[in-house]
């Protein structure tokens, strides 16, 4: 499990979201020092993004929060920048995550093309995802 800190990944975005529209979703919880838009590369998945906020409490506010864009449920994971965020990692096990770097966190390189989503060892309940313990 990450440790909470005041980063995040946001997943499942709509598609041409801009960094303008995550900001003001995500202000109710604090202030938000940055966003990171991560565009999707592939026809499969949606977009990600990074959401840094000035402190702690207000990431795991949003953290704990079921946020909606859209009619998308969106999936949140604690981050530290350099890392490969938990709800995304296992996606490529062979490649190390801090080779990847900020800029393809959480996005792996397949033959055809990246993957992106949870891996296949998550699950929902309730909009959220988590890990199976079976």
């Amino acid at each position: 499990m990450v440790r909470e800190t005041r980063h995040l990944w946001v997943g499942n975005l709509p598609e041409h979201v801009r960094e303008e529209k995550i900001v003001e979703h995500f202000k109710r919880y604090g202030r938000v020092e940055s966003v990171k838009v991560l565009r999707k590369r592939g026809s499969e998945g949606g977009v990600a993004a990074f959401v840094d906020f000035v402190d702690i409490k207000s990431a795991q506010k949003a953290h704990n929060a079921v946020n909606k864009m859209g009619d998308r449920d969106l999936r949140t994971d604690y981050n530290e920048p350099g890392s490969v965020p938990s709800a995304v990692r296992g996606l490529d096990d062979n490649s190390p995550s801090s080779s990847h770097g900020r800029e393809v966190a959480g996005f792996s390189r397949a033959a055809v093309g990246p993957v992106y989503g949870p891996p296949v060892s998550l699950h929902t309940r309730e909009g959220r995802y988590e890990r199976r313990l079976d």
